[in-house]
């Protein structure tokens, strides 16, 4: 299928474009770019392609195109993602797809008004340590979950190439809650097979700047504790899941299963804190946005998946406190 990358920023060069390159499922003929030196590295890393300083530029030129895969800070994503359903294209789009309800409810309309499939880039589901530990407990290795504590310490705010937006809530949608958070929902998601019925937070300091959250979490009666920090004095990712049989610690590069005396480990050779941009998991990813747009019912599970994380994220907003 022949697409368009929407936004040259590094997640587009470090992670989408490798990806693109090495399957076999998807082209990148035409890239949209409003920065004219990104614009300039899109024509080095793609001179085939046919450059556009706007989407409705490329949407008025452009005749053939299956879908588009936008890469661009987070303010622009509905707004982007909308324009190019209602030009009949597929959109894939890195998260969070939306900053607010609203904007996810018009989007996921303009999603089945034009039958396109539209999927959020999940892409953390295909880190291999998190796939063995989904196949660990749908095969109830522990049993049934009782207790989840997850932990995602960094000492920053990734890096772009658009200017640090990450530290603007304006065009970010919030601070790491919207970042780190959108992510470590949708996983608990996934990883427990149950939606999220409510949260609320501790944000310091205080929402949409906030750099450290605790957030308390529902999902369908298991409680879950997260823990994120933009501020920690080193990188790390942790985990543990506690069972009616056992439990599970996730330990950035290994997973250490406990049953009474018994313990099982295993060693992955990948932190999962080890760089940002993880070309292989949006590599992964591409086929299930194949899936989307052959079949309406994963079509609609995404949406469902991308729709529970912002509602969460959302309560985090409006039930955040900052600590006294």
């Amino acid at each position: 299928m022949k697409g368009a990358l929407v936004g040259f920023g590094r997640v587009a060069e470090t992670a989408h474009l490798p990806a693109f390159r090495a399957g076999p499922l998807f082209v990148i003929e035409a890239v949209v770019e409003a920065d004219p030196a990104r614009r300039h590295a899109a024509q080095s890393a793609l001179p085939n392609a046919r450059l556009y300083a706007s989407l409705s530029q490329m949407l008025e030129a452009e005749r053939g195109l299956d879908f588009a895969d936008i890469a661009t800070p987070p303010w622009l994503h509905a707004a982007l993602a909308r324009q190019c359903l209602e030009a009949g294209l597929h959109v894939l789009c890195e998260k969070p797809l939306a900053l607010s309800e609203a904007e996810l409810e018009a989007l996921s309309c303009a999603a089945k008004s034009a039958d396109k499939a539209l999927l959020c880039v999940h892409n953390w589901k295909k880190a291999p340590l998190l796939a063995k530990l989904k196949e660990l407990l749908d095969a109830g290795a522990v049993g049934a979950p009782r207790f989840v504590r997850w932990e995602v310490l960094r000492t920053k705010p990734a890096a772009d190439a658009g200017g640090n937006w990450r530290a603007d809530p304006g065009r970010a949608g919030g601070g790491i809650v919207m970042d780190h958070g959108w992510h470590a929902f949708y996983l608990l998601r996934w990883l427990l097979g149950k939606r999220p019925a409510g949260a609320a937070a501790r944000l310091l300091p205080a929402a949409p700047r906030e750099a450290e959250a605790t957030v308390l979490a529902d999902f369908g009666g298991v409680p879950a504790v997260v823990h994120l920090s933009w501020r920690a004095p080193e990188r790390s990712h942790a985990g543990h899941f506690r069972g009616t049989r056992g439990s599970i610690e996730v330990c950035d590069a290994a997973l250490i299963v406990r049953r009474g005396r018994q313990e099982t480990r295993y060693i992955f050779p990948e932190r999962l804190s080890q760089g940002s941009s993880h070309p292989e998991w949006f590599a992964a990813l591409l086929p299930d946005f194949a899936a989307a747009i052959a079949d309406p019912a994963a079509r609609k599970e995404a949406l469902e998946e991308a729709g529970d994380a912002l509602r969460l994220v959302s309560l985090c907003y409006a039930k955040g406190k900052k600590p006294a």
